[in-house]
């Protein structure tokens, strides 16, 4: 697969200022872009996973008089959709391309994803390069990218952790990943977007497993 078939027009479509016009044309150019790379990357990624996943539409969000501002497809072991377990994503913005591993705020219902992320701050810490690309998410505004992480500090993780806290179920959760630039994308072969998810593997992982 030269390229991934995500380039100039289904970005476009985020320039598109009318909000119903551009949940119109995020329905109809870019998911279906979506999700034929989605069928493409899932077997790679279910073995990056180290687990069977399905692929899941994302769930486009109309809200009067307010654009949307991604569009996604969702990766995750359950047949019941992504909204309560962790999983892997693949996300298109006004101008980026996205590779993120997420898990929403409510999701975490014992605890057990908390406490995993907790025990394991250390190690994924000292994973290094990995994680060296490696932004937040959670709280974007879909203006500047998020600034790179710290990830190289306990302190990263225990945050990421404590956003699982029973007192942030209303919030956004976690949400962590690395982008390429629009004029990058088109260019993408599977390979690269592959990599990607293997970076994010580990984190993908230990909530996934969590116990």
């Amino acid at each position: 697969m030269a390229g991934l078939g995500i380039g100039p027009d289904q970005f476009a479509v985020f320039r598109i200022a009318d909000p119903e016009e551009r949940a119109d044309a995020i329905e109809a150019r870019l998911a279906p872009a979506l999700s034929r790379v989605a069928e493409v990357v899932v077997a790679g990624l279910s073995r990056v996973a180290a687990v069977p996943l399905l692929v899941h539409p994302g769930k486009l969000v109309r809200r009067r008089d307010v654009a949307p501002e991604e569009g996604f497809v969702a990766f995750c072991a359950s047949d019941k959709g992504y909204h309560k377990v962790p999983y892997l994503a693949l996300v298109v913005t006004r101008e980026q391309l996205h590779a993120r591993v997420a898990v929403r705020g409510g999701a975490d219902r014992d605890g057990v994803m908390r406490r995993a992320l907790q025990r394991e701050a250390s190690n994924l810490a000292r994973k290094g390069k990995p994680f060296r690309k490696l932004r937040s998410y959670a709280s974007w505004d879909y203006e500047e990218l998020p600034e790179i992480a710290p990830a190289h500090s306990t302190a990263f993780w225990e945050e990421l952790a404590d956003a699982l806290a029973p007192e942030a179920n209303a919030g956004p959760g976690i949400d962590v990943g690395t982008a390429w630039p629009a004029e990058e994308a088109r260019n993408l072969a599977l390979g690269d977007v592959l990599g990607a998810f293997r970076d994010l593997a580990p984190l993908y992982k230990l909530l996934a497993n969590a116990r």
